[in-house]
Order: structure tokens, then C-alpha cells, then sequence
């Protein structure tokens, strides 16, 4: 008898299922209660939001928009300015001067070419030798040619011994006032002054 007693009491305790403590359907409801709260937060801003930009959007004067739309397109589509120099005279440093020149960009200082205004830059240099210069170059000093401004190098490229040529090296940067741009060849070689071979083309936009 004590036997059975004792198994029909452990059966009692393994088939008990304990019941949730309160707490636990209180956090749950709590949680529920936040969700939605949320949801509904959600809702409102993203709706409130949208209606105030419909508003905000009505509210603007049209010749206001209209000139900031011209504004836009007058710099995207460039007012801009371009200037091309040729070559005078060079070996080692080349003397640049240009038939468009627009003092307030660039002014010709020497070899040098002075920036005048701050802006965006985009250089486009090239340089070729003369014929027979390339046939007096040895292999092992091929020249290259530099565009510094002041001691930064910008634009840099050898010279390619079948075309006597850099090709076209090209930059966009931008430039402050008083800046000194300089091309420079490496060993000193005569060069093609002829505009459709050697050239530097420089186009400005202004910053925003």
C-alpha cells in the first residue's frame, strides 16, 4: 500500500502543469500597447510630413522657382570660359601664350601662367617633339613632361617614342587665386610648336 501511495502521488506531480505567473499576461498586454503606439506614431508622421510638403510646395513663388531653375541650367550648362595656349618657344620649360586671352582667369607670367580666379579647372595638355629630335633620343632618357602648379604635380606623362607624343593628359581641379601653373620637359628636348600638336586648353567654371 505504501508503494502505490508513493507512485500515485509522484503521477500527481508529473501530470501538474503549472499556470503562467500574472506578471507574464501583464508584459504581454504592455508589449501589445507599445506596438500599437508605434504604429500609430509611424502613421502619423509619415502622413503629417507628406501634407506639409504638399503645403510648403504651393507656398513658393513661381518666379522664385523659375529663376533658381535658370540659375541651375546657366550652370549646368557651363558659363563657362576656355582659353588655348600654344607653344612659343620651350626644351625644357615651355613659354605659353594664346590669341583668346581673358585677363581676369589666367595671365602669362614668364613661363609661367598665373590662376586669377578661384574656381573648377579642366586642363587639357599635350606635347609632341620635333621629328628629328626623336631620333637623337636615347632609349634610356626618354622625356616626360610635368604640369606643377607651384611644386604639386598635376598632369604627368612620358613621352611615347612612336608617336613623339604624351596624348592627351587630362585633369579637373580646383584652383585658388594665385596659383603658378608650369609645364616642364625632363630631359630638355626641342618640341612641335605647331598648335594641333602641342597645346594646353584650359576651361573654367565658377564654384557655386
Amino acid at each position: 500500500m505504501t508503494i502505490k501511495t508513493a507512485s500515485s502521488s509522484v503521477a500527481g506531480q508529473t501530470m501538474r502543469k503549472p499556470g503562467l505567473h500574472p506578471l507574464v499576461y501583464v508584459l504581454l498586454i504592455w508589449t501589445a500597447i507599445i506596438s500599437i503606439i508605434q504604429v500609430a506614431f509611424i502613421t502619423f508622421f509619415f502622413t503629417v510630413g507628406r501634407n506639409g510638403q504638399c503645403t510648403n510646395s504651393s507656398a513658393v513663388d513661381p518666379k522664385k522657382m523659375q529663376s533658381q531653375q535658370q540659375s541651375a541650367d546657366g550652370l549646368l550648362l557651363g558659363k563657362g570660359k576656355m582659353v588655348t595656349f600654344k607653344a612659343r618657344k620651350g626644351n625644357d620649360d615651355i613659354l605659353w601664350f594664346t590669341e583668346n586671352s581673358n585677363p581676369g582667369l589666367i595671365s602669362e607670367e614668364g613661363y609661367s601662367l598665373k590662376i586669377i580666379s578661384d574656381g573648377y579647372y579642366f586642363l587639357n595638355l599635350q606635347v609632341t617633339l620635333r621629328l628629328d629630335d626623336q631620333l637623337r633620343v636615347p632609349d634610356n632618357l626618354i622625356p616626360r613632361v610635368t604640369l606643377k602648379l607651384d611644386e604639386k604635380v598635376l598632369l604627368e606623362g612620358e613621352i611615347n617614342r612612336h608617336t613623339r607624343s604624351t596624348g592627351l593628359l587630362g585633369k579637373v581641379v580646383v584652383l585658388a587665386a594665385g596659383g603658378q601653373l608650369k609645364v616642364s620637359i625632363d630631359p630638355p628636348t626641342d618640341i612641335d610648336k605647331s598648335e594641333s600638336m602641342t597645346h594646353l586648353d584650359i576651361i573654367f567654371m565658377e564654384r557655386p
